[in-house]
């Protein structure tokens, strides 16, 4: 008995200190998991998976206030593609939804693009299961005979399914906070859209230079694509998927490389919305000068145009049930109250770029000030 009870006790002090020694807990790609995890069974009807450029982009509470769609987005920065099907077959764990919406920008990537971070934001995150060895065996499988970007790739699967081998010094580096701590962790108030400072943020971009040529992608990168199509099709008698490229000041060379991958994912039969078209920015009404916070994502006011159409879209090529006045859903409109005392005061600041594409300076708008 004795023996048990002690195995028992380990066993949870792994577990607690390898949560405590981890990603900070205010780390936003933490708290979208956490968030994620915290979802009630089976409400998700819309999962949206992929970089930033996607939990910048769509306003899920504002979604749901508007049409009832109950969705969720499983993102994080620089997510790696290579992990989408294992992050479905997590998902399905809890939640089972009629559409996947997956972003298209990472296929830009090559494989020494590829840091620690980029995995870790998602392997970390997981819960541990099968699912987070085999995310492991992924990320390691892609990354095999390079170091990353950075050189920080281990070759010690181990550090990346005990997070305390990685984090143990963040303790004597001062880089605890009291979060860190505790037994409960942030999580995401708005349903995987990131708030930050950066959302109310407005800086200047130049057009995109925008291309109808094609260009290869970097062969790691088309393999993974390959692959997830290939998952696609075993899933799609059960599940929809709709691939999207979001809009963003996108540079030279870089839209041949998209029109391949759209291509790929056009010739396997699957929908792709490419918003990086003069025909799309203008049906968005993209303002280069007020929309965005850098040049790869919009703040509130671009996020807000893209959210009301693709919700239009949504309503209007899916069979989505609304689901505005359920009780089950009330954490949704609480999001978006979340969501509009957060933007309620617009933009805080106002960045510019000079007409070369030198440094950003960020003055105070006063108007924005006078009127706060």
């Amino acid at each position: 008995m004795a023996a048990v009870l002690f195995l028992v006790v380990a066993g949870m002090l792994f577990l607690y200190m390898n949560k405590v020694f981890s990603m900070g807990d205010s780390d936003s790609n933490r708290q979208t998991f956490k968030a994620f995890y915290h979802e009630k069974k089976n409400t998700d009807d819309v999962i949206y998976i992929g970089t930033s450029a996607v939990n910048r982009f769509f306003i899920n509470p504002k979604a749901y206030h508007d049409e009832g769609i109950a969705s969720f987005t499983v993102a994080t920065m620089g997510m790696p593609m290579f992990f989408v099907p294992t992050l479905i077959d997590e998902i399905e764990k809890t939640q089972d939804p009629q559409l996947y919406i997956i972003e298209l920008r990472w296929f830009l990537k090559e494989k020494d693009m590829i840091t620690d971070a980029h995995i870790r934001r998602v392997t970390d995150n997981l819960k541990y299961s099968e699912n987070k060895l085999t995310a492991i065996e992924d990320a390691f499988a892609f990354m095999e005979g390079s170091e990353g970007l950075l050189g920080d790739i281990t070759d010690n699967e181990l550090e990346y399914l005990v997070p305390v081998i990685k984090y143990h010094g963040r303790l004597e580096q001062g880089m605890m906070n009291r979060g860190d701590w505790k037994l409960t962790s942030s999580r995401n108030l708005t349903k995987g859209y990131v708030l930050s400072y950066s959302t109310v943020k407005q800086v200047n971009q130049f057009p995109s230079r925008l291309s109808d040529d094609r260009a290869p992608m970097s062969a790691e990168a088309e393999q993974t694509l390959v692959d997830l199509l290939d998952y696609c099709d075993s899933r799609k008698d059960e599940k929809k998927f709709l691939f999207v490229l979001s809009p963003y000041s996108v540079k030279k060379g870089q839209m041949p490389v998209f029109n391949t991958a759209i291509d790929m994912v056009e010739e396997r039969g699957y929908p792709v919305i490419n918003f990086n078209t003069e025909e799309m920015y203008e049906e968005l009404d993209v303002d280069w000068d007020k929309d965005f916070y850098n040049s790869k994502h919009f703040n509130y006011l671009g996020a807000e145009k893209y959210t009301d159409w693709m919700t239009s879209y949504l309503k209007e090529h899916y069979n989505l049930k609304d689901h505005r006045g359920d009780p089950r859903y009330e954490s949704w409109e609480t999001s978006y109250k979340i969501y509009k005392n957060y933007v309620e005061d617009g933009i805080a600041v106002i960045g510019h770029k000079d007409k070369i594409g030198g440094e950003v300076t960020i003055i105070y708008d006063k108007d924005w000030e006078n009127n706060k």
